[in-house]
């Protein structure tokens, strides 16, 4: 099969089964943020519960994506990912389905978690396909094509939900479950499966579980501060929407413009952004990055305008070009072979752990200290992320200096960088 795909080129020298993904992963975003910037502003409405209750229901999707992570990435692995991706797009449509009736905390709860256990299917799927059948130096601008197209989703999906809410909250989760299921069949009839098949009709090499990543200190290192940087940005999505409609009288059409600007400038920019940082080394590039996180977040605390907001966004827009594809590289080239579903899901376990985590921080700011608090909360986080980013690629480019000079008999080093 991979020597198939690979003799199917189709465009900037990726298989056709990449572009295949590629348009999925458009129509999965477009389906998703047709609901997701609006869910903490319908929930604190409908629940009428202090925001930070609303964040901390939040936390239940984080944990059970965890969980779900935990126990599809290493059947991925060994089975497929095929099977797994088709399954949870059903399931999603499901749970959209019994959100457009839950009225109670307890029923969000449970859809919540039920939330957080079929969503990073796809997505991991996604990443892991992606780094089956794209060689590893092709990988950073094939990871940028999914970021830019799952962007222009992001772009699309917030214009149809702010129509839709003028009509009815309701019909953003009945419209979000339809969408999801004509994917889940698009998927089942299209999508072939990209596990190597050495894989496939062989034992691996590493055991089903975690033990491999567990002593990879790099890695859960690396994971640890990029899910500071991320808990950061979670905010923003999260909590900007009821920040600028409860303190400033804000519009759903108008704070869903900050949703746009980020996505048309990943859409325009991500692709060449990407070509430029491809470069040079990724730890440095990861820094600079967080340099612009820092600078965005702090800034919300300036003014309150609209205007201002989405320069804001801007900025922090500028960081999410810089270090996301530069991260799911780093990650894809150092995973083994038999391993890259788990350590991509690991990586991507990050925005569903930080958005159940960094909201209800910024919620409880909010609440005991003053709605402003919020930013300077995540300001320090993502400071906080840059300084960590910073001591690693020293220490890094330190081990790396004296493993240079230690001369070796055969075999590469594997430095993470």
């Amino acid at each position: 099969m991979q020597a198939v795909l690979s003799r199917r080129k189709s465009g900037a020298g990726y298989p056709r089964q990449f572009w295949l993904l590629f348009w999925g992963v458009l129509f999965n975003r477009a389906s998703v943020s047709i609901l997701w910037p609006f869910l903490t502003v319908y929930m604190y409405q409908k629940l009428d519960v202090p925001l930070a209750t609303v964040t901390l229901l939040m936390t239940a999707r984080a944990v059970t994506s965890i969980g779900s992570t935990a126990v599809v990435s290493p059947i991925m692995d060994r089975f497929g990912r095929k099977r797994p991706m088709v399954w949870s797009l059903f399931a999603a449509t499901a749970v959209f389905v019994a959100m457009s009736a839950a009225d109670t905390i307890w029923a969000w709860l449970i859809l919540l978690g039920l939330h957080g256990i079929v969503m990073p299917i796809f997505n991991n799927g996604v990443h892991a396909m992606v780094a089956d059948i794209v060689p590893s130096e092709q990988r950073a601008p094939a990871y940028a094509l999914v970021r830019m197209i799952s962007n222009a989703g992001i772009a699309i999906g917030p214009v149809i939900g702010s129509t839709l809410a003028l009509i009815s909250f309701e019909l953003i989760f009945l419209t979000t479950g339809f969408f999801y299921i004509v994917l889940g069949v698009l998927v089942a009839v299209f999508i072939v499966e990209t596990m190597p098949e050495t894989l496939q009709s062989a034992a691996t090499g590493h055991s089903v579980g975690y033990g491999t990543i567990l002593k990879d200190r790099f890695f859960l290192v690396f994971c640890g501060i990029y899910l500071l940087v991320l808990m950061a940005y979670s905010q923003v999505f999260t909590l900007l929407p009821v920040y600028a409609s409860e303190n400033f009288g804000l519009m759903e059409n108008e704070y869903s413009l900050f949703v746009t600007v980020n996505a048309t400038m990943v859409v325009l920019l991500q692709y060449a952004v990407t070509r430029l940082t491809v470069r040079y080394r990724p730890q440095p590039v990861i820094v600079l990055g967080a340099i612009f996180y820092t600078v965005g977040l702090f800034s919300f605390v300036l003014d309150s305008s609209l205007l201002h907001f989405s320069i804001s966004m801007a900025i922090i827009t500028l960081g999410e070009l810089i270090i996301n594809p530069t991260a799911i590289t780093l990650v894809a080239n150092r995973a083994p072979i038999d391993m890259r579903a788990r350590y991509l899901g690991i990586l991507n376990l990050g925005y569903p752990v930080a958005a159940g985590i960094g909201p209800v921080i910024g919620g409880y700011l909010n609440d005991t200290v003053a709605p402003v608090a919020i930013w300077y909360g995540a300001g320090i986080m993502a400071a906080s992320g840059l300084i960590g980013f910073f001591l690693l690629m020293r220490l890094t480019g330190q081990v790396e200096r004296r493993e240079s000079s230690t001369p070796v008999m055969t075999g590469e080093t594997a430095t993470g960088s």
